[in-house]
């Protein structure tokens, strides 16, 4: 265990660091929906609620991402977590992280399509272990699988909604880990 000092430099150069990250995003030109071959950012809200009943929680996310197409097919997405966990008032629980995922996009019309999703990622969280299902660590991995829909609303602008189901643990200790049903809602451009 470091010294306070220690633990609080580390956290504000965390927080830097993503702050860094997404002000880069903003100043990067946008690209269009039908340049494949270009970068598409996008910004998303995610919520949902426990897959079980310990712990009872609700969940709110903030996920901004960058796309990237690999063929006709397949998608690969970077993308931002900023994760707020309600569980109880002593016991809430944050992550901050990053996640990548492979969206297959089999079902494609002109305005829009199906794809489903998986990824997975790596998050600091503050549980110390007040939550007893995340473990006393401070890093969280996670997992996400579901499927959505995507509309072309116009050159450059699409709507994204889509299921995932979200679940994440310690990866160094055996817990059972925090799993959740979420709905996001988005935008790419």
């Amino acid at each position: 265990m470091g010294t306070v000092w220690e633990r609080v430099w580390y956290k504000r150069n965390q927080v830097a660091m993503v702050i860094c990250l997404t002000l880069l995003g903003c100043f990067v030109s946008l690209s269009f929906g039908e340049e494949k071959e270009k970068v598409r950012w996008g910004l998303s809200f995610l919520g949902g609620v426990g897959a079980g009943d310990d712990p009872n929680f609700t969940l709110v996310a903030v996920l901004p991402r960058a796309g990237f197409s690999l063929n006709k097919f397949l998608e690969l997405e970077v993308e931002g977590n900023f994760s707020y966990y309600a569980i109880k008032e002593d016991k809430n629980l944050y992550l901050l992280g990053t996640n990548l995922n492979l969206l297959f996009k089999p079902i494609q019309w002109n305005k829009g399509g199906l794809y489903l999703i998986g990824g997975a990622g790596v998050a600091y969280n503050n549980s110390n272990g007040k939550v007893d299902a995340m473990g006393d660590s401070h890093v969280a991995g996670v997992l996400q699988g579901g499927g959505g829909v995507y509309l072309n609303i116009k050159k450059g602008l699409t709507l994204r909604g889509e299921y995932r189901y979200h679940h994440a643990s310690d990866p160094f200790n055996h817990d059972d880990g925090i799993n959740a049903h979420t709905f996001v809602l988005g935008v790419l451009f």
